[in-house]
């Protein structure tokens, strides 16, 4: 791999617009299965320092969970543990043939399945499931060694996720409104790891890890793609930003997939839908299209 083709990989990276979903703009970068990059999102995020910061925490994480009170309804026999709903009590007890001691009561119960919770158990999911992701196609991207690490993360991952007072947190992604909630709550501080180890996830890959998924072929291609793109922002009078709209890369009227990766929109370099064969092509017609 070339200096310059790893360089224009990793700025064509770099210079994506953040918004864009990560694993749909390096399939259309690269032209790596989407399966694969979905594993790779797994393995990079458990052998991050933020994945790293959740479980050496995990001790001290799990003994003091924030619990949370909820309600539910609980069919009661000879006793009221709450307000009696009577309309679901005067159903329950013609379903038992008109027992009077069956209540229907709306009862508190204290659990673990909070935002946060619901945060930290999906981080340990994801960085478990790395385990099976290195027994796959993308373990040949990889060294003995770095399976073998991989995999014990993950396997301390799961075992966190499977202690009792986990078990029953379900691996949600938390809202918006809760993120939001998280920061501004009293215990922002034991939070912010959690939401870094978020940030991570979502935006999984690092510039290294697109270079270490690119064939060199791909990374002499992108030599040419970042050079129309530069043009285009440059007449365009605007700092080179890559988009992201109908399976490919986009900047102003240009746009690029990998031949390899699956979608509908055009393989190869295309000015406003139409395929160029060449670069000096792409320029001359981007030029146009830009005024």
């Amino acid at each position: 791999m070339s200096t310059a083709a790893a360089s224009a990989t990793a700025q064509l990276w770099d210079r994506r617009d953040r918004r864009v979903p990560a694993v749909a703009a390096a399939a259309a970068l690269t032209g790596v299965k989407g399966a694969v990059l979905r594993d790779a999102a797994k393995v990079s995020f458990a052998a991050s320092v933020e994945c790293e910061s959740i479980l050496s925490g995990m001790d001290t994480r799990v003994r003091a969970l924030p619990m949370e009170l909820g309600t539910e309804l609980e069919r009661c026999v000879h006793e009221v543990r709450g307000p009696v709903m009577w309309s679901e009590t005067i159903t329950a007890r013609a379903n038992a043939f008109g027992d009077e001691d069956v209540f229907v009561c709306n009862t508190v119960r204290k659990g673990y399945d909070g935002a946060e919770n619901r945060l930290l158990v999906w981080l340990l999911s994801e960085a478990a499931h790395a385990f099976r992701a290195v027994r796959g196609p993308l373990g040949e991207f990889m060294s003995a060694g770095d399976c073998r690490r991989i995999e014990e993360i993950a396997i301390t991952a799961r075992k966190w996720r499977l202690s009792p007072r986990l078990a029953g947190v379900s691996p949600n992604r938390p809202s918006a409104r809760e993120i939001s909630h998280m920061r501004a709550g009293r215990h922002a501080d034991q939070v912010e790891p959690l939401l870094t180890g978020r940030r991570r996830l979502v935006q999984p890959f690092v510039a290294s890890d697109i270079e270490d998924l690119t064939d060199q072929a791909t990374t002499a291609l992108h030599v040419g793609v970042l050079e129309i793109f530069e043009q285009v922002a440059e007449a365009l009078g605007t700092e080179m930003v890559v988009g992201f709209a109908n399976g490919a890369l986009r900047c102003g009227p240009v746009s690029f997939r990998h031949p390899s990766a699956s979608s509908s929109a055009p393989a190869g370099l295309s000015v406003q839908g139409v395929l160029v064969d060449d670069l000096d092509q792409a320029i001359e017609l981007a030029r146009a299209a830009t005024g």
